[in-house]
């Protein structure tokens, strides 16, 4: 494996790159614009560290807060990278934290974002459903996450020779 690929600093510069690039072709092209936003939580899994997890992730908000995309990309964060990254790194009780940092994620993003969240969600209870929905399915996100990132870097160290 080459050496800048073993230097995590780097390697979190590379990724962060590949993301930005990504994320603007997405949106500005409409280039699979609901596809790709669901697969740029894959990087932190392969990172395989919490404290540039969460460099990558402030790096990702501030990046993008710079070209305009501030209520997308917070709403991906509180929604995906941080269950993502909890998801990823908490031991024992992986799917209870998962559930329960999920939860608070939605309530912040239906706290701060109401104005987005239209008329006839706020008025039934269609919205507490499409919570508890989301709380179940981001369990089922982060093991898929995980295994795509697992077959990613099996396919990288494939590619680069794997760790000598």
């Amino acid at each position: 494996m080459p050496l800048y690929l073993r230097n995590k600093s780097v390697l979190t510069a590379i990724y962060l790159s590949i993301v930005v690039i990504l994320y603007i072709i997405a949106k500005f092209f409409h280039i699979a614009p609901n596809i790709i936003p669901l697969l740029i939580p894959i990087f932190i899994p392969l990172l395989d560290n919490l404290y540039y997890s969460i460099i990558f992730t402030v790096g990702f908000l501030f990046i993008m807060s710079i070209f305009g995309f501030f209520i997308q990309v917070s709403s991906l964060i509180f929604l995906f990278f941080i269950p993502i990254i909890v998801f990823t790194y908490s031991k024992k009780i992986k799917y209870i934290i998962t559930s329960l940092t999920a939860f608070i994620s939605t309530m912040i993003i239906t706290k701060f974002y109401y104005f987005l969240i239209p008329e006839y969600m706020k008025n039934n209870f269609m919205l507490y459903f499409l919570i508890i929905f989301y709380v179940l399915g981001i369990n089922i996100y982060g093991l898929i996450i995980l295994e795509l990132a697992g077959k990613v870097e099996n396919y990288l160290k494939k590619y680069y020779g794997g760790d000598e």
